[in-house]
């Protein structure tokens, strides 16, 4: 089964909208805006190795709480927008700390997270597009939870969904059709 307009539609919420304003050639180099501000990174993430990765990372938070007296920080990276504590689980299951954060590892760590979520279970029909959606909301802040609005919604981070619902199954039904 091709999952991939699955993973477009994630990108297209989570990381496409930067990629001219921070001026890399595509979303697997896209680094959050807060942590793009602070602490850019010095080279593109597709050619770190993840390990590189959650130091960079590491350091995004710190610079971020440095510079605004903060406890919060930001660190999502890649087409994704993976956070570091994600990357740091996924690590040694999903890609190894010395493989290159390049598409093929986003894009393996992007289906180890919807494989989390339920991916197995929705492709094999024991779980519905909705309860899919709304299993995948829980893990990208952009895609809306059943409510039409980001699971997240109303945090400290200003998290939001990006999309509608009607999309999100939409693209879910598709992605079974094929």
């Amino acid at each position: 089964m091709n999952i991939n307009p699955l993973l477009d539609l994630i990108a297209k919420c989570e990381s496409e909208g930067s990629v001219a304003i921070q001026g890399v050639n595509s979303s697997y180099d896209v680094v959050v805006r807060q942590a793009f501000t602070v602490y850019p990174p010095k080279v593109p993430i597709t050619t770190m190795t993840v390990s590189n990765v959650l130091l960079w990372q590491s350091e995004a938070i710190k610079q971020y709480r440095q510079r605004f007296n903060t406890n919060r920080g930001y660190s999502a990276a890649g087409r994704y927008q993976i956070v570091k504590s994600t990357l740091k689980g996924l690590a040694g299951v999903c890609c190894e700390l010395t493989d290159l954060f390049d598409e093929k590892t986003q894009d393996s760590l992007a289906i180890g997270l919807l494989s989390k979520r339920g991916l197995d279970l929705w492709l094999d029909g024991k779980i519905s597009n909705d309860a899919f959606a709304d299993a995948i909301s829980q893990e990208w802040a952009s895609l809306p939870f059943n409510t039409g609005y980001s699971y997240y919604a109303g945090d400290t981070h200003g998290n939001r969904s990006l999309i509608s619902r009607e999309k999100v199954i939409k693209t879910l039904q598709c992605v079974k059709e094929q």
